[in-house]
């Protein structure tokens, strides 16, 4: 019975301890790539995307911070946070890019349309 009382008090102290856990290396690799990728499709070059890249940075550098303090849970929400981020900024800036390709076919028909075709005789 003494065993069992034990287990009774024992177990939810485990399983507090447990939010104390540092942020899972899964959500961590994927923010990080999440990252890389905005950089390399260009989220620099556009302001919106940069500031939403440089959102992610700072919010997951916090998080490491957080996992290295044992603020597990805290850490991993903040990692959601600067996931979503980089997934916007890499969204901006693709559209950023999807707008200028357009608008230069668009420029392109509208030359092609203004000039005059040859005549065959």
């Amino acid at each position: 019975m003494k065993t069992l009382t034990r287990w009774i008090i024992v177990a939810p102290l485990a399983l507090a301890a447990c939010g104390g856990t540092a942020a899972s290396t899964a959500r961590m690799g994927a923010t990080q790539a999440a990252i890389r990728s905005a950089g390399e499709v260009g989220a620099e070059h556009n302001p919106t995307a940069a500031l939403h890249l440089q959102y992610a940075r700072e919010q997951f550098t916090q998080a490491e911070q957080l996992s290295r303090n044992g603020e597990g849970e805290r850490a991993e929400r903040v990692l959601a946070r600067a996931e979503a981020d980089a997934e916007l900024a890499m969204a901006l800036s693709r559209r950023t890019a999807a707008m200028t390709a357009a608008q230069q076919a668009t420029a392109q028909v509208r030359q092609q349309a203004q000039t005059p075709s040859p005549t065959t005789p």
